[in-house]
């Protein structure tokens, strides 16, 4: 043994007391540790929930949005054949002004007469003669939604040439 420990024992009992207290603090400072990790985990579940609830009310009102919208492509369809019967700059310029209207909400006409017939955004209506896999006519046009598919367009598609 220690000559020097067996000598003073207060020393024994200040060196007892120093060590005990060294454990207690490490042991203190893992769990600060633990409870710091824990806070930041917390912290960051909740910034994620904070951050979906965003995204998630952002694509409930774009999605009552859609349907609003699609309740007023029958009546620009409606527009657009009584301009056709009639002629008239009258009905151009509502369905000027009502495309415009759509157009600031997101949505746009999808190009279909003279392009490649696109399955995911096109329904054939029929096809006739003309160049194979190529929109002739536009039936009903289709819409997007913010590059999102709104309404398909009926097309009519070429078949081929007959000889």
């Amino acid at each position: 043994m220690d000559k020097k420990r067996t000598e003073n024992p207060k020393e024994q009992v200040e060196e007892i007391t120093t060590n005990e207290e060294t454990k207690e603090c490490a042991e203190w400072q893992e769990k600060a540790a633990n409870f710091e990790n824990k806070f930041k985990r917390a912290l960051a579940d909740y910034q994620n929930l904070e951050k979906r609830l965003r995204d998630e009310r952002g694509e409930i009102i774009r999605t009552s949005n859609r349907d609003l919208l699609l309740r007023f492509l029958p009546v620009l369809d409606t527009l657009i054949l009584a301009r056709q019967h009639d002629g008239g700059q009258t009905f151009q310029v509502v369905i000027d002004q009502f495309l415009d209207i759509l157009k600031a909400e997101g949505i746009i006409q999808i190009k279909t007469v003279g392009e490649k017939f696109d399955p995911s955004l096109m329904e054939v209506v029929t096809t006739q003669e003309g160049k194979e896999g190529i929109v002739i006519q536009e039936v009903r046009p289709g819409y997007l939604l913010h590059d999102r598919l709104l309404r398909v367009a009926q097309v009519i598609v070429g078949k081929g040439e007959s000889n």
